[in-house]
């Protein structure tokens, strides 16, 4: 399993935010030509027209910056979803206050319930609602200013008609919105248990249960592979070494002191013999209590010192199932893969070393 770092999920998750913030910059960029279309129609003044502009190139700015220097790490929310939903109303309104046909202020809330579609990606129906309902109010709140101010500019009959058609739409896009966004967060949700059950059947499938560590057909594997690099090697000082491992006198340990206590055992030296390898050095329990250990790039003043380390290691624990004084021990029979030869060949050679080792006395190492 690929070990992605803190940094790089940060990134790729800034990089995404990054998109949809575009997304949204796309969106306003419509009403920006709009509001255009309605300067070059006559329908509006340039003041107004250059306020808008200004404040959205300003607000886009900061937008920006507080991705690219990861302010927005900071907040509850860091998309930012009901904030780069919202602030595109503020020039928007103050721009339509300068439109005297209301035929003119329609366009500028059809643009908006676009907007408000972004919230499919990250809010509940709280925040849909609460989003609809100020897009509702701050038109409201216009009309009502116009109404005060310039009142030539309004038609009561059509106003209240097109907001109560404002207010149904936005209220039926939230509510859409919000189910939309449920279904995504389920759906995540979902994909996070199978990945999660995925890694278990892996788990399952490459590893000893009792151990943890790869087990037969894994290690095996591993062991093809290795060999296949290093044929493709030319000749020089390194080359593959292996390991093959028994626990010395496991069955009689079994026999008088439990399946439990022989349980402890495997756990203990698996995690001794991990500890005691090399960096890119590989292990794996093959049988019983046989293990198998992998030393690529090695020679022979290496691999028999470090398969003699190991021995060491173990040796030296101690273990609360068995009496006071009672030593585990191993023997190992070492060989080094030559040239054309097969795996096979090569793990024999091993496994003859290994049970010459037993025949020998045992809790040593021997080379093929």
């Amino acid at each position: 399993m690929s070990a992605e770092s803190i940094e790089q999920r940060i990134q790729r998750a800034q990089s995404l935010r990054l998109k949809r913030m575009i997304w949204g910059f796309a969106n306003h960029g419509c009403t920006a030509l709009a509001v255009t279309g309605l300067y070059l129609g006559g329908f509006l003044p340039l003041a107004p027209v250059m306020v808008f502009f200004a404040s959205s190139i300003l607000i886009g700015t900061l937008l920006v910056l507080a991705l690219q220097f990861g302010i927005n790490l900071r907040f509850r929310d860091p998309s930012m979803t009901m904030f780069q939903i919202l602030w595109p109303v503020v020039p928007s309104l103050y721009v339509m206050f300068f439109v005297a046909l209301p035929q003119g202020r329609l366009v500028f809330l059809l643009l908006a319930v676009g907007g408000l579609m972004f919230g499919t990606l990250a809010l509940n129906r709280r925040q849909m609602l609460t989003i609809a309902w100020l897009f509702w109010l701050g038109y409201l709140s216009l009309v009502l200013l116009l109404t005060w101010l310039r009142p030539d500019y309004v038609y009561w009959p059509l106003e209240a008609v097109t907001l109560f058609a404002y207010g149904s739409v936005l209220s039926i896009i939230a509510y859409l919105g919000s189910f939309i966004s449920h279904l995504r967060q389920q759906l995540g949700a979902r994909n996070r248990e199978l990945k999660h059950a995925n890694l278990e059947l892996v788990e399952l499938a490459t590893r000893d249960p009792l151990t943890s560590l790869p087990n037969r057909r894994t290690v095996m594997e591993q062991f093809e592979r290795e060999v296949a690099r290093s044929d493709r090697q030319t000749a020089g000082p390194k080359a593959l070494g292996i390991s093959v491992l028994d626990i010395d006198h496991f069955k009689r340990i079994n026999d008088t002191y439990g399946h439990q206590a022989g349980d402890e055992i495997l756990r203990k030296v698996s995690r001794t013999i991990e500890a005691a390898i090399r960096k890119g050095d590989y292990i794996g329990r093959i049988g019983g209590e046989e293990f198998l250990v992998i030393f690529p790039e090695t020679s022979p003043d290496i691999t028999v010192p470090a398969a003699e380390r190991i021995r060491r290691a173990v040796e030296a624990l101690r273990f609360d199932a068995l009496p006071e004084g009672y030593r585990v021990t191993v023997s190992q029979g070492v060989a080094l893969h030559q040239p054309g030869e097969s795996l096979e060949a090569t793990f024999k050679r091993a496994d003859e070393a290994l049970y010459q080792a037993k025949n020998s006395g045992r809790n040593q190492v021997l080379a093929a």
